[in-house]
């Protein structure tokens, strides 16, 4: 039996350097997988920073996103304001064009009203010089009766001055 014990033993003794072998084995494994662990450790941190980044692109776009909100509420508006400037110079138009006729209206009536005119002042530039005519005639006449009447008065005058200086001899 001894002899059996000590074939199990020297066999064990074999086992157990085979068993070494693999613990070995194991062992590096085990450090390989420790290498491997700090290796995802490492990738985990970089995917953790990219994360960050991620978030603060994120982030970034969210802020660029709502500035782009901003900036359509703003071009809308001006949009509107622009339509609103488009209908007020549409009755701006409008209103010009109804200022345009009434200018071709007030202007034919001008028109109308100057040849009205000239035809009156012709009117009355002929019956002015009628009546410069007539004053002129009247102003020769008046001016021969005057010059009869001085003619006379003179005439009278002498005849009067004759009768005196005859009473007064007559009276003497």
């Amino acid at each position: 039996m001894e002899k059996i014990l000590n074939e199990i033993l020297s066999t064990l003794k074999d086992h157990s350097k085979r068993f070494d072998g693999i613990d070995e084995k194991f062992d590096s494994i085990d450090q390989k997988f420790v290498s491997i662990d700090k290796k995802f450790d490492l990738i985990d941190q970089r995917f953790d920073s990219i994360d960050k980044r991620f978030d603060s692109i994120d982030h970034e776009i969210s802020d660029v996103k709502s500035r782009l909100g901003n900036v359509e509420n703003r071009l809308e508006n001006v949009e509107e304001r622009i339509d609103k400037v488009d209908i007020r110079l549409g009755n701006v138009e409008s209103r010009l064009g109804n200022v345009e006729n009434s200018v071709e209206r007030l202007s034919e009536q001008i028109e109308n009203n100057a040849t009205e005119f000239r035809s009156h002042f012709k009117h009355i530039e002929t019956k002015l010089d009628q009546h410069e005519e007539t004053f002129h005639v009247i102003s020769d006449t008046l001016m021969g009766t005057k010059i009869d009447i001085e003619h006379l008065s003179k005439k009278s005058g002498v005849h009067e001055t004759e009768i005196n200086q005859l009473k007064k001899r007559i009276h003497s």
